[in-house]
């Protein structure tokens, strides 16, 4: 597969596409889970239940017959504070993801994250496993900004003052597809993250790349 164009400015997700956040919200969440005596759940199945923002995570990850709007709400603000107090461990950036947003940066193209994570906790994470990194925009999970609504993206797209079909989006899941789609701009998914080839061919995405080395031979 090769990419025809070039793209001068770049939208990542964060969690399942930069950093792999697997770890942390299998630890925290099954912690809580034994808390309050409901069953926890594998990584594997955590894959799954990531990447539509915190409360949809929380809700799938209860039983279904606890998916109160109460119990939600109160285990996912148990989960945030969590977060806040660990989100630097059992997280890691991907092999060969900082080495491509250096390059990047350092031929001028501008990147920005947009993430369904909240916006504090984005914004936290950015700054402490990517130091070196200066994202043109960064727009997490707020009222106002959630994927797949497009108004990250196009906001995002208004800082950077770049025609729609000069973007890309990056990212591992149906939702960050989605969200480039109706943003009208192009997608490039990516297997190492939280879903695999087959769940992101459904979702009809731009291009399907399974190696960072090869993601960083396409965006320059």
């Amino acid at each position: 597969m090769t990419i025809q164009k070039k793209y001068d400015g770049i939208l990542f997700d964060l969690d399942g596409t930069l950093l792999n956040t697997l770890g942390i919200y299998t630890h925290i969440m099954n912690e809580l889970l034994k808390k309050n005596n409901f069953p926890t759940h594998t990584s594997k199945k955590y894959r799954k239940f990531i990447g539509n923002g915190a409360q949809n995570f929380i809700a799938q990850c209860l039983p279904q017959n606890h998916r109160k709007e109460e119990t939600i709400m109160q285990i996912g603000k148990e989960f945030h504070l969590n977060y806040q107090n660990n989100y630097t461990t059992h997280s890691e950036v991907y092999t060969g993801i900082l080495e491509l947003l250096e390059t990047l940066q350092s031929t001028g193209k501008p990147i920005a994250l947009l993430s369904n994570k909240s916006h504090e906790l984005t914004c936290k994470c950015a700054e402490h496993f990517f130091p070196t990194i200066k994202f043109k925009q960064i727009i997490g999970q707020s009222d106002s900004y959630k994927k797949p609504d497009p108004k990250g993206a196009l906001a995002i797209a208004n800082t950077l003052k770049l025609p729609l079909d000069k973007l890309v989006l990056v990212g591992d899941t149906e939702v960050d597809i989605v969200t480039a789609q109706n943003a009208d701009i192009d997608s490039i998914a990516v297997t190492w993250g939280f879903r695999d080839e087959e769940e992101l061919k459904i979702v009809a995405p731009k291009y399907i790349l399974s190696e960072t080395n090869q993601l960083k031979n396409y965006l320059l």
